[in-house]
């Protein structure tokens, strides 16, 4: 995969949020960003799971899933991780379907 560099000057307080969620997620600030930058560039295609999934990962409540078993305890661990979030999901559902 070739890779092009992009100097892009933020505010600070942007670039503290950004890296208070990359440090968050084990993530660095630029992995982050162009995780953020993938996000956009699907929601612009107009695919509505994109753009959920785009809206998801900007707000820091996108997981990612697998297919392994998990034990009792991984899943509560998981379980409580979410706790909280179905508020602010049902609300970007509820945004977007008023965009259809």
């Amino acid at each position: 995969m070739d890779v092009k560099q992009l100097l892009l000057r933020v505010p600070d307080e942007i670039h503290r949020r950004l890296a208070v969620r990359a440090a968050r997620t084990g993530k660095s600030v630029n992995v982050l960003a162009n995780e953020i930058l993938y996000a956009a560039i699907d929601v612009d295609e107009g695919n509505r799971q994109a753009r959920l999934q785009a809206r998801a990962a900007t707000l820091g409540i996108l997981r990612p899933t697998t297919a392994t078993l998990v034990d009792a305890s991984q899943r509560r661990r998981t379980i409580e991780s979410t706790k909280g979030t179905g508020p602010v999901v049902d609300q970007f559902l509820a945004e977007d379907r008023e965009r259809i």
